[in-house]
């Protein structure tokens, strides 16, 4: 197939696709002739004509967007996010059922073994919300539960921060929201102003002096980030508070770029045309072995230690969280990844996705143009944005990199598939410094201490990342860039609902845009059913490619 993109590597093109920045990348010189192997395209540096952050700051006075993310947690100690990182408000449901916090290590106020209380939920108060679709039992079992967490009391500590080591994840997904480049301090003064940030009294954009930092921007590097850190237990109660504190910290926008383990709403259920394939009798061997594991762990109580008692619901916080999920949705808007197992349909909660709700499901698409080959899609899907790719090898197409020495060990012509182009794009992010973040450094404590000659030693702080994580991310910094325009031009309190920002973003979304600086328009491809290809295009991209200067144009011209 003919090459579709560039070769030359640019490290914020995502922002181009989604329109955040105006580059200007030049024309595709023509290959070179197949014979001349030596010969490399060369392409000119692109260069930044405008940005979208300049017709907010012409606007308005600047006044950020808070963005809550649900996650495993954010590196406070990145020179790129410790700016942009909401520290006073920042909470972790993981270590207490109330909520912990970290105070600074190198505070001497306070002594190292010694934990103080604080009410994270004071004055919590979610009257405005409705009765959300509860029964009356519901809605006592969610009124007991907002009462506890009001009155509760968690704690603050001063320990090493936990999410210096274990918060790569977020760390990643925070960079792409609110990156911003560190700035160098002036003599004397602290290297990272707690409110310093590249937007102060100069205009003139400067970089630490440090090796390991680059002047990395986000979608929107002029607002705020919460991190509110949850596991991955299967445990309802971190999810429910997680969902009330975003609420009762007033957020302007929620990004939750992973699943909750629902154990009946995250269920996948078996496609339409593997269930009839099946139902062949060539294939029933195969059946009865889907129907024992897809079962197995059905068995009865004496099989699950952790199964519900009789008497209880173990369904019923569930089912609780689910209706405050899309009662908070239609006042904050709530960014959702769709999945990163190629299916037909979304994980959940990108799922409650609806035209009624403020739920944002967000699929990912290479710069080739189609839909990276990992990512959800289906019924439901709001939107996509730029991502990395995946290889995808099954009985309805073939997508390899060509690249990899693997790739010539095997000759794949003799399955006859279609073929479709991967993209060697993906998106650079924020990092974990040292052996606990996705590049793997050599020195995870250098980058914090201050003793330290070279802060960031080992490198790390940076790494190719992707996933409907990375393209949820960059959607909820597009919020975050909508919120902050509406404030502008209104009071700093004031936010846009959660189905006004989603209307805004599917009316500024294009399905057959061009993911700069590809030039092929987005397309569908067959990835679960024969003929796939040729249904709506929504079921593929949802809305389409959002273009944030349109989008901005429509909030300030309200």
């Amino acid at each position: 197939m003919p090459e579709a993109t560039p070769t030359s590597y640019y490290y914020l093109w995502h922002l181009t696709a989604l329109g955040v920045i105006d580059a200007d990348y030049g024309p595709v010189p023509p290959a070179p002739p197949a014979a001349d192997e030596s010969a490399v395209r060369a392409l000119p540096d692109p260069v930044i004509t405008s940005t979208v952050w300049d017709a907010i700051a012409a606007a308005g006075p600047l006044r950020p967007a808070r963005v809550a993310l649900i996650d495993v947690g954010i590196s406070p100690d990145h020179p790129n996010l410790t700016t942009r990182l909401d520290r006073d408000a920042s909470i972790d449901l993981t270590t207490h059922r109330y909520g912990a916090r970290v105070l600074d290590i190198l505070d001497t106020t306070t002594s190292f073994d010694r934990e103080e209380r604080h009410a994270f939920f004071s004055g919590l108060n979610i009257a405005a919300l409705g009765n959300m679709g509860l029964s009356n039992d519901d809605r006592d079992y969610l009124g007991d539960l907002v009462a506890e967490y009001a009155a509760s009391e968690g704690v603050l500590r001063r320990l090493y921060h936990p999410e210096s080591l274990f918060a790569s994840h977020g760390t990643c997904c925070a960079g792409l929201i609110v990156g911003e480049p560190a700035v160098v301090a002036e003599e004397g003064a602290p290297s990272l102003p707690p409110d310093g940030a590249f937007y102060g009294d100069s205009d003139e954009l400067r970089t630490s002096g440090n090796r390991n930092v680059i002047p990395y921007f986000g979608v929107d590097p002029f607002s705020k980030i919460i991190s509110i850190r949850t596991s991955f237990e299967d445990d309802v109660r971190q999810f429910i508070a997680a969902f009330l504190y975003a609420y009762h910290q007033k957020a302007d926008v929620i990004v939750l770029p992973r699943g909750f383990p629902d154990p009946k709403r995250s269920v996948v259920d078996p496609k339409n045309e593997l269930k009839a394939d099946l139902e062949l009798w060539k294939n029933q061997d195969a059946a009865n072995l889907f129907a024992r594991i897809a079962f197995a762990d059905q068995g009865g109580p004496e099989l699950e230690p952790k199964a519900a008692q009789k008497g209880s619901n173990p369904d019923r916080p569930w089912h609780i969280l689910k209706q405050l999920i899309l009662a908070v949705s239609k006042q904050i808007p709530i960014v959702c990844a769709a999945g990163n197992s190629g299916e037909s349909q979304l994980i959940y909660p990108a799922n409650l996705a609806a035209d009624n709700n403020g739920i944002i499901a967000v699929g990912a698409v290479s710069a080739e143009g189609f839909r990276s080959g990992y990512s959800n899609y289906g019924e439901g899907l709001t939107l996509v944005a730029p991502s990395d790719d995946g290889e995808v090898f099954n009985r309805h197409q073939l997508r390899l990199d060509r690249l990899s020495p693997f790739a010539a060990q095997h000759d794949y012509t003799a399955f006859r598939l279609r073929e479709y182009s991967y993209s060697h794009f993906s998106l650079l992010t924020t990092d974990l410094s040292g052996i606990f973040g996705y590049d793997h450094g050599s020195d995870p404590w250098s980058a914090i201490l201050p003793y330290s000659n070279n802060p960031g030693i080992g490198g790390g702080y940076y790494t190719t990342f992707g996933g409907t994580s990375g393209a949820s991310a960059q959607v909820g910094g597009l919020c975050a860039l909508l919120q902050r325009a509406y404030k502008s031009r209104h009071n700093p309190g004031d936010r846009l609902s959660g189905p006004q920002i989603k209307s805004i973003l599917k009316a500024a979304s294009h399905p057959d845009a061009i993911v700069a600086p590809g030039t092929r328009k987005l397309t569908a491809d067959c990835m679960n059913a024969e003929g796939e290809d040729v249904l709506d295009p929504s079921y593929f991209f949802g809305a389409g490619l959002p273009n944030a200067r349109e989008a901005v144009e429509a909030v300030l011209a309200m």
